[in-house]
């Protein structure tokens, strides 16, 4: 299932950046578009923000203005196939400095879409291998679109992909990528008489007693192109896939329920004037699209030219790229991975210096000039090997910096996580969560009659108790500001009673904030606390500059539980209809009426939590 925004503007960034690199701007890309005008001063600031999301609705439009705008009949693979030498997928690019060759960026294909699109899933069948026939690397992508969304909708998609598939080995000097589209779930009725780059042909396809026919574009009669098909398995690293093996359909055949073997073959090449629009031998109607994709072998040479260059940057993106929080916590199996992997660099780079060394043997009578490229080569890898123990030190640093979870998570959770294939804050993503605001009421009235002395003892007792309470619940305790707490549940672990546990965790807070009254009585002040609470779609992830980064929540319900907290009296727990309608029958409420919360269009619903 997909979400509503299921496009990151990335993709966007890409198209403007072609269009503006073939035509020197693109003014009319983003006209009429529907934005987040409370956030964005224009719609061109809000779509090449690479961090936003936008609709498929928003990202076809766009797309197809474009190609309207340069005027290629192959625009949509062209502008896929630019991302690459116009580095113009964003901080992505970054990734490019700690790869070591295409063989990292096509294993990593799968991470890449999921934060590119949340349409489809693409899943790598065949790892990137040497084919000593083709003498190429090759590799095999499954594409599946998620059950909500047809394939049909996205076939501008299609040749966008495959371009900046092929544009991957051009990072490292190589040709770009051949890609072979071996099957496709593409209906022909409805890709071919309902997708705008093909209803102007008129083709009227149809699928009749297992025959497909079409009104052929040049001369209007009607022609039979395709037929039914069988699709049969083949086994691919150890898994059953469909690659375009098939057979005939056997006479008086009956499918069972669930069988995804039947598939349209084109049996006739269609053409006009200069484009193709159906290949004899195309297969559409397959469970899934299958890309073979064929490129040129990095060699040893360049790899330790590459190498080079990497570790010649001072403190460059891809360092920056390694220090996010995601590294932080991996585990100690990851740190193990990491020492197998340097193992297993140093092996090579010990074999590659072996073959050189017996390489300048052999022709070091020969010829001077090709002793001296060896000498150098050589160097090259005593000076790389000499380093790989301070690059060692430096992954276990990174790695024992998984501490940091302890600011925000019990110790319970921590623990799990690090455990675990969980994520702390990678990139923004949007989740159903809950988030809870509390407060000191007449806070700044304590401040000027107290010494710093005493209200920092009061303040310390009185966040060790609330923060105690925050774990026991399983809460995730994002900031605190003075006598304020932020705390959200539902990552970065998922929990289905995420409402629940946040106004239980309130609860307990309010009984506590009880038994500490006598303790500042004694300061001759009350102690009273008001705590919001809301529940609803929010974005949770790192926000910050590249030299400091914070890991937090926005969004309008985040604003709404503020809200909340500020209208809260002393002892009062303040919920949302939203978190009402999650509590409901579990927690017991009163009605208070109706509040306007800026940047939300309808009255909000309050409900006052009675926990006495």
């Amino acid at each position: 299932m997909s979400r509503p925004d299921c496009i990151s503007n990335r993709n966007i960034r890409i198209i403007a950046t072609y269009a503006r690199n073939r035509v020197g701007n693109h003014p009319s890309l983003f006209e009429g578009l529907s934005y987040p005008r409370d956030q964005y001063d224009s719609a061109e600031d809000f779509f090449l923000n690479e961090d936003e999301w936008t609709t498929y609705h928003n990202f076809d439009r766009i797309f197809r203005r474009g190609k309207e705008l340069v005027g290629e009949p192959d625009f949509f693979f062209n502008c896929g196939a630019s991302s690459a030498s116009l580095r113009s997928w964003g901080r992505f690019h970054y990734f490019v400095r700690v790869f070591a060759s295409p063989n990292d960026g096509f294993k990593r294909v799968p991470f890449f879409n999921n934060n590119f699109d949340d349409t489809k899933e693409i899943d790598v069948i065949l790892p990137p291998t040497y084919n000593r026939k083709s003498k190429k690397m090759r590799t095999i992508l499954k594409v599946q679109f998620h059950s909500d969304i047809g394939p049909e909708s996205d076939y501008i998609g299609d040749p966008y992909l495959r371009g900046i598939l092929s544009s991957i080995p051009t990072i490292w000097g190589l040709s770009p990528a051949t890609i072979k589209q071996a099957v496709t779930p593409y209906n022909p009725e409805i890709l071919f008489n309902e997708e705008p780059e093909f209803t102007q042909y008129g083709l009227n396809v149809k699928i009749e007693e297992g025959v497909m026919t079409l009104r052929d574009p040049n001369k209007g009669r009607r022609l039979k192109v395709g037929k039914k098909v069988l699709l049969e398995p083949e086994l691919v690293n150890g898994r059953e896939i469909f690659l375009g093996k098939y057979t005939e359909i056997p006479p008086r055949f009956t499918p069972e329920p669930g069988d995804q073997r039947g598939a349209i073959l084109v049996t006739e090449t269609i053409r006009v004037d200069e484009r193709v629009l159906l290949t004899a031998g195309e297969i559409f109607m397959a469970p899934y699209f299958i890309l073979d994709v064929s490129y040129g072998r990095v060699s040893i040479l360049h790899r330790l030219s590459q190498i080079s260059r990497i570790r010649g940057d001072k403190m460059g993106s891809g360092q920056e790229l390694i220090e996010t929080i995601d590294q932080l916590r991996k585990s100690m199996k990851a740190k193990n991975e990491a020492y197998l992997e340097l193992e297993k660099t140093v092996a090579e780079l010990i074999k590659a210096k072996a073959r050189l060394d017996e390489y300048n043997r052999e022709l070091e009578s020969r010829v001077e000039k090709r002793t001296s490229e060896l000498r150098k080569a050589q160097q090259e890898l005593l000076q790389l090997n000499s380093n790989l123990e301070a690059k060692v030190k430096a992954q276990v640093v990174q790695l024992e910096k998984h501490n940091e979870l302890r600011r925000y998570l019990s110790p319970k959770l921590a623990e799990r996580i690090l455990t675990s294939e969980d994520a702390l804050g990678t990139e923004p993503q949007r989740k159903m969560m809950t988030v809870v605001f509390t407060d000191i009421r007449g806070f700044s009235n304590l401040t000027d009659s107290l010494e710093p002395e005493e209200l920092f003892h009061l303040l310390t007792r009185y966040h060790s108790e609330m923060i105690e309470i925050v774990h026991l619940h399983d809460g995730t305790l994002n900031k605190i500001v003075g006598d304020g707490l932020l705390i959200f549940f539902g990552d970065p672990i998922p929990m289905e009673n995420h409402a629940e546990l946040a106004v239980r965790m309130a609860m307990d807070m309010q009984k506590k904030i009880v038994d500490l009254s006598d303790e500042w009585d004694q300061y001759g002040h009350k102690l009273g606390v008001g705590i919001g609470i809301n529940s609803g779609f929010v974005t949770v992830g790192n926000v910050g500059s590249e030299t400091h980064r914070d890991y937090t929540i926005i969004g309008n319900q985040v604003n709404v539980a503020a809200r909340l907290e500020t209208l809260a009296k002393a002892g009062q727990i303040l919920i949302s209809q939203r978190t009402h309608s999650l509590v409901k029958g579990l927690i017991e409420v009163e009605e208070m009426g109706h509040i306007e919360v800026k940047g939300i269009h309808n009255p909000i619903q309050i409900y006052n939590v009675l926990w006495k």
